[in-house]
């Protein structure tokens, strides 16, 4: 496929589809496509997502989008645009390298690249006399092929050695390599709370290279 942005403040991806060509694209986030192009459901076992993987990830939504994918199929053009204002990446992946996307993110990607959701890092923040669990979902994309993304607000890449870290916040991480270390740390204030756990972070080590985001 072929992408380009349009647009600046709130991007749309203008993506050209030659014949027999398919991407796949979450719901609802389509603008325009031409008259030509078939548009079909891709399921998450069509993907190779295991129902056990599915249900071991509930807290993910139960909403039926949450499990599939529109597929377009070209020739033709397809517009898409999340609404929101942020960069938006094309990434070209080669054979066997994968990232891990965070959720929510993830605009289009070509047929050729394996999908697979996963959790990323899992924390627990408390609620009166209850601890919530928090989870940062992930989008894990293995090439060969395209996928492209958005931010919210700009992206600062960052490629880490393995003795090197960065500590972001639990929405400030954008993308990581499986080759990345990513923990869930604590900021406590002195005199707040007795010092104790206030602010959940994210601890990302290398090596790997990885992505963070300006907006929340």
């Amino acid at each position: 496929m072929k992408a380009d942005t349009i647009g600046t403040i709130t991007p749309a991806v203008l993506v050209e589809l030659r014949p027999g060509e398919k991407i796949l694209a979450e719901h609802e986030i389509m603008l325009h496509m031409d008259g030509q192009v078939k548009i079909a459901r891709k399921t998450m076992k069509q993907l190779g997502v295991s129902r056990a993987h599915l249900m071991g990830m509930k807290a993910r939504g139960d909403t039926e989008d949450a499990y599939f994918f529109a597929e377009f199929e070209g020739p033709g053009n397809v517009t898409f645009s999340r609404d929101k204002g942020g960069e938006v990446r094309v990434l070209n992946l080669p054979a066997g390298q994968t990232v891990r996307l965070r959720s929510g993110h993830l605009i289009c990607f070509d047929e050729s690249v394996r999908y697979n959701p996963m959790v990323l890092a899992q924390w627990y923040i408390q609620k009166g006399n209850e601890r919530e669990a928090q989870y940062l979902f992930a989008d894990e994309l293995t090439g060969p092929g395209t996928i492209v993304f958005q931010s919210v607000g700009n992206i600062l890449s960052f490629n880490l050695a393995a003795t090197e870290a960065v500590r972001t916040s639990t929405v400030g991480l954008l993308m990581a390599s499986p080759s990345n270390v990513v923990q869930v740390g604590w900021l406590g204030a002195s005199g707040v709370f007795g010092g104790g756990m206030v602010s959940p972070v994210l601890d990302v080590r290398g090596p790997g290279p990885i992505m963070v985001h300006s907006g929340v």
